[in-house]
């Protein structure tokens, strides 16, 4: 039987959960029996058996078998086939859009276009796609260089040191990707 929590589902509605980003779940395989939308983070949930999911085109959610988002797994893309018990779920972040032509921002003369949005702890803060002035950090030459140019960028924004970086090439340039900042030593 497929559990529905208040506050937590509603009917199952594959129009619905298309138009805002949310999860469907479904008891049985192929999208049918009973369903269950989840619109924000969940834990502590009981058990849900889920044996198919739908998710809207650029959607990524974490399904956990753990009640605080552990033992989890993550799916970016609808499952028609599939076998988990869940206890908690949350939304993520898709991965960095590949195509200049992405919601991100076209690449002109300065660049690809940065979100400017960060994620900042007690004690870190996390920029998936860094931006100066708009525009993507790019980045050129060795290993060192992506190292020693993320560290600027944490510097210029209050932080000792990057410890954590990734480069994305777009449209045959890099850019500074999942940079995470802190003062803490390595």
């Amino acid at each position: 039987m497929f559990v529905i929590l208040m506050g937590v589902g509603v009917a199952a509605s594959p129009a619905l959960a298309q138009s805002t980003g949310d999860v469907t779940l479904f008891s049985k395989g192929n999208f049918r029996g009973g369903g269950m939308v989840l619109s924000g983070p969940r834990e502590k949930m009981d058990p849900v058996h889920v044996e198919s999911l739908q998710l809207p085109p650029g959607s990524a959610w974490e399904l956990c078998s753990g009640r605080t988002f552990t033992g989890c797994k993550q799916f970016s893309q609808s499952r028609k086939s599939m076998v988990m018990t869940i206890r908690s779920a949350r939304p993520v972040e898709g991965a960095i859009p590949e195509s200049a032509s992405a919601s991100v921002g076209a690449a002109g003369e300065g660049g690809l276009r940065g979100s400017g949005a960060s994620l900042r702890g007690l004690a870190s803060e996390f920029f998936v796609m860094p931006d100066e002035g708009g525009n993507r950090v790019e980045v050129s030459g060795t290993a060192g260089a992506l190292s020693q140019r993320a560290t600027d960028f944490c510097r210029a924004h209050g932080w000792r040191q990057s410890p954590y970086q990734r480069v994305q090439s777009v449209g045959g340039r890099s850019y500074l990707a999942d940079v995470l900042c802190t003062n803490a030593d390595r």
